[in-house]
């Protein structure tokens, strides 16, 4: 999973999902951001603004291709503009546009938008859907994950309806399209995902609600019940919109960016992803799934069942791997490499093999191929493989670290200070950072555990980070810092490791922390 460009491929076995109630927030230090800081991100996406008007991004194709639907619908071409328009400022301004490293972003409701609407077109032409339902459609696509607040990756339907309440100018949008804003507020709501339980209940509850508040009695349960399916297409939609767009390596980014909202482990998203789709053949969805996946181009249906498939392989893959590992007949350990200056054939197939995996698991986002080549062979650099049975095994996961005076952050860090480091380190650290060990060189920065999917679950990641904090301290560093999921560093202090939160980040949840490694001496065995 990557998140504020981190690479989080796999966690401690014995780490589980934490509950909101068990978050202690006094603990955690918060480092506002300035008030110019807004200010800052608009000049910031200037550029990409530029490309996106010009149709250079996802974004900016999307919505070329939701007008031309739209166009041939009669729809107000100028209101629909606008009203895109308005959808990616405001997702883009508040950090939820391209740069976002989640899933609910600008880019996924514009997805939606477009699987929507040319689902919905297909039908009108059978005189099964009608212009006002495609336009509820649109407009609920559009904002359907719009929430700045972010308390978690997910999005929460309750702070959504608040925010579009609150948008004045969008209201005037919504409006010009003749359409009840309680409506595609309601739309919204059956989007809540998983929709099962208190969830389903409050969602339900919430739309009955909201169909009185627009003038639907309460006994006019046929004109319910038409808005309830027609949340459930949207639902649908929402769904599988991304599948149908992409291949399968676009597939498992997807499918890693919605772990982290749905609360998927790393390990098994494989097997939750079979899941995830195979819930679409309940009987309470079949019937709208098939109309919809039946009504989209023949190259959708094919990206969408040929992603099916894949994420079906590759958990009958990891069955196997995982099979064989508990019969013994594969053995994890872990390899200290010294690659240092030694530019040799070993090395440079070491390099290549962690490369593939970076590549096929990860996403390319903010990655640097040069830079990441170049940080393998510097001296300070720590690089722990997990191999297969010996240290000449097949490589199936790393982790790597260095000096955090060489991890260069991203523009627009609050310490002017880092940006002059000597970065030769690919990982950076993310704006806000304030570390007052930097220029100590007391501290090592861990960049990012990744490991071969099958591999995962198998105490390869325990494996890693533990080789890693010990080679830390034999190399005489005082402390170890990274990037972690907030529950997890909070779980990890409560069992007793001398960790803590030194600042505290966004809805992605991922923190930066610190190791005081002096005081891991008897929970992890130090060779010295």
């Amino acid at each position: 999973m990557l998140i504020g460009g981190v690479i989080l491929m796999s966690f401690d076995e014995s780490d589980k999902v934490i509950t909101k109630s068990d978050v202690d927030h006094k603990m955690i230090l918060i480092k506002p951001f300035p008030w110019w800081y807004e200010l800052y991100k608009r000049i910031r996406l200037f550029p990409w603004w530029t490309r996106y008007n010009i149709g250079l991004t996802k974004e900016g194709s999307h919505k070329d291709k939701i007008i031309e639907l739209v166009a041939n619908m009669d729809f107000d071409i100028k209101a629909s503009s606008r009203i895109i328009r308005h959808a990616v400022s405001e997702f883009s301004k508040h950090g939820l546009g391209s740069d976002y490293p989640g899933y609910h972003t600008i880019n996924h409701n514009l997805e939606v938008a477009y699987i929507s609407v040319l689902s919905a077109g297909n039908q009108k032409i059978e005189n099964k859907m009608s212009e006002k339902d495609i336009k509820n459609l649109f407009v609920a696509a559009l904002f359907h994950d719009f929430d700045p607040k972010k308390q978690f990756e997910k999005p929460n339907e309750d702070n959504i309806e608040l925010f579009i309440r609150n948008d004045q100018k969008l209201a005037k949008l919504i409006e010009s399209f003749e359409i009840d804003l309680n409506i595609v507020i309601a739309l919204i709501h059956r989007t809540t995902f998983p929709f099962i339980g208190t969830q389903k209940e409050h969602a339900l509850k919430r739309m009955q609600e909201l169909f009185s508040l627009t003038g639907i009695h309460k006994d006019d349960t046929i004109t319910r019940q038409h808005y309830e399916k027609l949340g459930l297409f949207l639902s649908i939609c929402d769904r599988i919109a991304g599948y149908c767009l992409g291949d399968f390596k676009y597939a498992k980014e997807l499918a890693r960016r919605n772990a982290r909202g749905i609360g998927w482990h790393s390990q098994v998203i494989n097997e939750k992803s079979v899941e995830y789709f195979s819930a679409l053949k309940q009987k309470d969805e079949k019937d709208t799934f098939e109309k919809i996946i039946q009504s989209l181009p023949v190259e959708y249906k094919k990206n969408f069942f040929d992603n099916v498939e894949g994420f079906r392989e590759a958990w009958q893959d990891e069955l196997e791997i995982k099979a064989s590992l508990r019969k013994k007949e594969l053995n994890l350990v872990t390899v200290v490499e010294n690659i240092g200056n030694d530019r040799n054939k070993r090395n440079e197939k070491t390099y290549d093999t962690i490369m593939k995996i970076r590549q096929e698991y990860c996403s390319p986002t903010n990655f640097n191929d040069r830079e990441f080549h170049k940080s393998l062979y510097d001296t300070s650099t720590i690089l722990i493989t997990l191999r297969i049975n010996n240290e000449l095994g097949e490589i199936v996961g790393y982790v790597k670290g260095g000096p955090l005076e060489k991890h260069k952050p991203r523009r627009g860090t609050s310490d002017e200070n880092l940006g002059k480091m000597n970065a030769i380190h690919m990982e950076s650290l993310r704006r806000g950072t304030s570390d007052e060990n930097l220029g100590k060189m007391n501290t090592v920065f861990m960049e990012w555990i990744a490991i071969k999917t099958g591999y995962l679950g198998a105490m390869g990641g325990h494996m890693l980070r533990s080789e890693f904090l010990k080679e830390a301290r034999r190399r005489g560093y005082t402390y170890a810092t990274s990037y972690y999921q907030r529950e997890l560093i909070i779980h990890r202090k409560k069992k007793g490791e001398p960790i803590e939160i030194v600042q505290q980040y966004d809805a992605a949840m991922i923190d930066y922390y610190r190791i005081d490694l002096s005081q891991l001496v008897q929970s992890i065995p130090i060779q010295e």
